[in-house]
């Protein structure tokens, strides 16, 4: 197994389920039920893990790592998450260096997710 890469990303959520279906619905994870109050997601290959944990005391929900999701298109990502009740939260900036672009969506609870974009149009 290979080190320094990241292997698992994990969100805490007051509403664990609304969270999975909102990241399922605008990037097609298929979350599967882990043990009580989780949800896990492998996408096989070289991807990496996600797990959503149900935050009984709201001591983290809503907060997120910085977590960048590789998307064909950020505008098409972002016009999906508004539909599905997101918001944007940093709008599509071109990074420097020819490095494509990036971008942050609010889940309807607050959790940012990034976005990267790897040939920025």
């Amino acid at each position: 197994m290979s080190i320094n890469i990241v292997t698992h990303i994990e969100w805490q959520s007051k509403d664990y389920a609304r969270l999975a279906k909102f990241m399922t619905d605008v990037f097609g994870f298929k979350f599967d039920p882990f043990g009580e109050g989780y949800m896990f997601y492998t996408p096989g290959g070289d991807g990496v893990s996600i797990g959503i944990s149900q935050d009984t005391d709201g001591a983290t929900a809503g907060g997120s790592p910085s977590v960048y999701i590789s998307v064909k298109s950020i505008d098409e990502t972002l016009a999906m998450a508004q539909k599905l009740g997101g918001t944007v939260a940093v709008p599509k900036t071109v990074i420097a260096g020819d490095m494509g672009a990036f971008a942050f969506v609010k889940a309807p609870e607050g959790n940012l997710i990034g976005l990267h974009e790897e040939h920025a149009h």
